[in-house]
């Protein structure tokens, strides 16, 4: 009973707040709470084809391969992505910027570096907090990575 009594009071006051303030400013691209991706998925096929057709050649290109890719995954990948997206979009925007970053400096590094890398973060990833330290400390590992290597691990490690 009081549950519903708080609920009633929340809505109204949310109410009369959202009357005083004038409408929020719409953004027509990605429509309010959808991605692009959220879009795409919901357009017919003939849809989508328009829309992607309105787009450089290069962009389209990389989209229609993430499309691709995409539904090529099970719907528990696509699960996961959606997840992990919905909390990056949630992040504020200069801690976004910092992880496109870390991500544009993670993708130049040669395959066997990446490997190593995404290696040595599961290696991590599986220990307590106290052992991870102690073996991000021990001379062996941090040899396994350039400076600028190891601080992506860490990066990555606090992205978990």
């Amino acid at each position: 009973m009081r549950r519903g009594f708080l609920i009633g009071v929340a809505m109204a006051l949310a109410s009369v707040l959202l009357a005083a303030q004038p409408p929020p400013r719409r953004h027509l691209w990605p429509p309010q709470g959808l991605t692009m991706l959220d879009r795409l998925e919901r357009m017919s096929p003939e849809e989508r084809q328009r829309a992607l057709e309105k787009l450089p050649p290069e962009r389209r290109q990389r989209i229609e391969e993430r499309l691709r890719r995409y539904e090529s995954l099970t719907p528990e990948e696509r699960e996961r992505i959606r997840r992990r997206f919905e909390w990056f979009r949630q992040l504020p925007p200069e801690r976004q910027q910092a992880l496109r970053e870390l991500y544009q400096r993670f993708r130049q590094l040669p395959e066997d570096r990446r490997r190593a890398i995404r290696h040595g973060v599961w290696e991590l990833q599986m220990l307590e907090e106290a052992r991870r330290q102690v073996l991000m400390s021990r001379p062996w590992f941090r040899n396994r990575y350039s400076a600028e290597e190891f601080e992506m691990v860490r990066e990555l490690l606090e992205l978990q």
